[in-house]
């Protein structure tokens, strides 16, 4: 009898003799075990057959440049391509036609010769001697050593918080944006409470070079990559997004922020930031959930935070837990394009809001003073405290101050069932911790910026209930009736204890009397 090419096992049996049943069944597990063994044959070598996709040959040829000190004769780039990696290209009958194109179309100092054209944003390699010399070089290594503000090579831990902080603030003034000390220290405090902040407000306000800014300032810029910029999209439904997927021939296919988180474990004295721009685009709970369960998992061990797996063996070949060097920032605009928050999201984040716009402000087009980044150790960010009690440890009239004023507060939102949990007041106690360890912000200003972010954001609706618990808020935080009578609030806000709160709360006050309807978000 002939069997096909492809057959991988087969055993004859005669109809007149078929052996035992247990015979059989022994000779089934080996047909299924050499089957096995043939199918993982054809994986593996049909992996081999594929070959090397365009993003390897880029990453080879940087790696060739930085290997020659930033520039080389494009003998020499496939020479090293040969030494290095000859025998992973031997299934090319041309793979140094394949690096020149590769050359070509991130250059715009290439000719056009090629499908594709050059641009800005692929412009990685440039002629050092003109065109036709075949001399390349890696023009963000040229930058990096040339033209950039070069970050000081020895890391900094010796600078006080505070001292920190102003450097950061001074290096976002010297890029021309305006932002206030306390603005900054209050992100600086948040980052430190939780790796997870989300930056709101109106469209156009400088939210995303805000946070460019501030990482760049401690050293974590996108050509280290320290920072990372992520766009969100509004087709995303769930972690495999950003983490990654297992794709139809099993193998995964790693996500961006793998990528990131990857490269953070392996540097975890130096700070990744990340930032999702525009995150609400899609819904947050849905590809998001993941990451934020994983934070909330963290524990001590051994005197080491340790998270819950982000990723697994069994899914990705390798486990991957929740860094203590990773930061995660996201930015959103509240418009009819995009999703609101649930109140999971809200609990596990600070959520800062950037609506002041000074249009007369034009130091941005002027020489301003240049300020050199820094590069940072991650203590300076990484977190300290996870439970209460790490807290009350150290700073036991924190923790008294911060839970007498949320009793206050809970009092007037539990008439719509709005009152905060542990968690909330956990994270608010850490961030009055850390606040007072750096003396950045006075106590009153520091529970006010926690109460703006971590309470207010959770307030939303149209009925009488809202209405008075915004105004039962006003009293509290200003120590003042609200009187609809008055056409001017300023004073009230400036005597207020807690001042950015009440001109929230009165900003909310007047969307409900003339919109019907109320929130935290501006849209």
């Amino acid at each position: 009898m002939d069997y096909a090419y492809s057959t991988a096992i087969y055993i004859e049996y005669s109809s007149d003799q078929l052996p035992s049943e247990e015979l059989l069944q022994e000779d089934l597990k080996e047909m299924l075990n050499i089957y096995e063994k043939y199918k993982n044959y054809v994986k593996e070598t049909s992996k081999k057959k594929k070959g090397k996709g365009n993003q390897w040959f880029l990453e080879k040829i940087i790696e060739a440049l930085e290997f020659f000190g930033g520039s080389a004769h494009l003998k020499e780039i496939n020479d090293y391509f040969d030494k290095n990696y000859g025998d992973e290209l031997t299934i090319y009958k041309d793979w140094p036609a394949i690096v020149r194109q590769q050359i070509y179309l991130h250059s715009s100092d290439a000719d056009k010769v090629f499908k594709g054209v050059p641009g800005d944003e692929n412009d990685i390699f440039y002629s050092v001697k003109g065109k036709g010399k075949g001399f390349w070089g890696l023009r963000k290594y040229k930058q990096n050593e040339n033209e950039m503000n070069v970050i000081k090579e020895e890391i900094t831990d010796y600078l006080s918080y505070s001292e920190l902080v102003n450097h950061i603030h001074q290096y976002i003034q010297s890029k021309g944006f305006l932002y206030s000390f306390e603005e900054v220290a209050n992100l600086f405090l948040s980052f430190k409470t939780k790796p997870f902040v989300i930056l709101s407000g109106i469209s156009g306000t400088g939210k995303t070079k805000m946070v460019q800014w501030f990482a760049e300032s401690v050293g974590a810029t996108d050509e280290n990559g320290q920072f990372t910029l992520i766009p969100v999209r509004p087709d995303w439904n769930d972690s495999s997004d950003l983490l990654g997927y297992v794709d139809i021939q099993g193998d995964f296919k790693e996500g961006p922020l793998t990528k990131v988180i990857k490269q953070a474990v392996k540097e975890p004295d130096k700070p990744f930031i990340v930032l999702l721009d525009e995150m609400n685009l899609a819904r947050v709970e849905y590809y998001f959930s993941d990451l934020l369960s994983v934070m909330e998992s963290r524990k001590w061990v051994d005197g080491e935070i340790v998270s819950s797996p982000l990723l697994t063996e069994e899914m990705a070949g390798y486990e991957l837990i929740f860094p203590n060097n990773l930061y995660i920032i996201g930015t959103v605009n509240m418009d009819e394009t995009t999703y609101p928050f649930s109140k999971k999201v809200l609990d596990r984040a600070n959520t800062i809001e950037f609506n002041r716009v000074d249009l007369e402000n034009l130091d941005f087009l002027k020489d301003l003073n240049k300020k050199d980044p820094l590069k940072i150790t991650n203590h300076y960010l990484k977190p300290e405290y996870l439970h209460l009690k790490d807290v009350y440890e150290k700073h036991p009239n924190v923790v008294r101050e911060v839970t007498k004023e949320l009793v206050k507060i809970n009092k007037i939102l539990e008439a719509m069932y709005a009152h905060v949990g542990y968690r909330v007041r956990d994270e608010i106690c850490f961030y009055l911790a850390y606040n007072e360890e750096a003396e950045l912000l006075d106590f009153n200003q520091a529970l006010d910026f926690s109460i703006r972010q971590k309470i207010l954001p959770r307030l939303s609706g149209s009925d009488r209930r809202i209405d008075q618990v915004l105004k039962d808020l006003y009293r509290l935080f200003t120590n003042k009736e609200f009187d609809e009578a008055l056409d001017d609030y300023e004073h009230d806000i400036e005597m207020a204890k807690y001042p950015e709160s009440a001109k929230k709360v009165l900003e909310m006050i007047r969307r409900l009397e003339e919109d019907g309807f109320t929130s935290f978000w501006i849209s």
